[in-house]
């Protein structure tokens, strides 16, 4: 049976990685986290939760999305076989029906499939969630991309699904800017029930999660900045606290992870 691989970068994650980290090591068989020159804990973190995972520093001094796409894909290439998917920190791959999904693909040739996403919003502050328990288990809040009026919600960077990833059996991914899409022929619409990424971009809503949002955009390569790409990423904190404000509005429980 192939395996499964996963791909994440990561800078200063180390609220989010234990979470991360022990929710996908038991999806995946195998995973590649690159660091982008962390200066905390995060590469410590790693190698305890998942030391038989690789952990690699990046190519790159800055965050510069066609080149960080580029550098993944080269890491996918190392996997022909596999099915592999990649992933940010802030997204949790929720697949209670992974085999029935890979076979429905294997099934009908398909090369892969693109994951339905929800935007996870915190609406219980006074209720932090626990380190030691899994992260979507306590914090299960949000709304559905294909369920966003973008245009009336009007938040930079948030303009249409997004965040639904790429899960498939190719060399590489064939990205579009940002992972966001991809060129690859064979791929169909995915579904909630065998598979959906839960984006974490707005939950937990603490002080040290809004800390490592703030920090991204020191990281930018002027080059994005300049072609616009991860507009999402320029804000302050009255900013973040705004959009937060306005996605909590519309969320309400999901489904739990199988």
């Amino acid at each position: 049976m192939p395996r499964r691989v996963v791909i994440s970068h990561f800078f200063n994650e180390a609220y989010l990685l234990p979470w991360w980290l022990r929710h996908h090591r038991e999806i995946f068989d195998h995973g590649v986290l690159i660091d982008c020159h962390s200066t905390d804990a995060s590469v410590e973190i790693c190698r305890e939760l998942v030391p038989h995972w690789e952990v690699v520093p990046s190519e790159n001094a800055t965050f510069a999305t066609l080149l960080r796409d580029f550098e993944i894909m080269k890491h996918e290439q190392r996997f022909p076989d596999a099915w592999k998917l990649a992933l940010n920190t802030t997204e949790f791959f929720v697949a209670p029906a992974l085999a029935k999904m890979e076979r429905v693909m294997l099934q009908h040739d398909l090369v892969g499939v693109r994951l339905p996403a929800a935007v996870m919003v915190d609406t219980d502050l006074g209720n932090p969630p626990d380190p030691a328990q899994p992260l979507v288990a306590q914090k299960a809040v949000g709304v559905w991309e294909d369920e966003i009026d973008f245009d009336r919600l009007a938040i930079p960077g948030l303009t249409e699904p997004t965040h639904g990833r790429l899960y498939h059996r190719y060399t590489i991914g064939a990205y579009t800017p940002g992972r966001h899409g991809s060129h690859l022929p064979g791929q169909s619409n995915g579904s909630r029930d065998l598979g959906s990424i839960w984006w974490y971009g707005f939950s937990p809503w603490s002080d040290a999660f809004k800390a490592r949002k703030l920090q991204i955009s020191t990281k930018r390569d002027i080059f994005d900045v300049k072609s616009r790409l991860g507009a999402q990423h320029r804000a302050d904190i009255f900013d973040l606290d705004h959009r937060w404000s306005k996605l909590a509005s519309l969320s309400g429980e999901l489904r739990r992870a199988a």
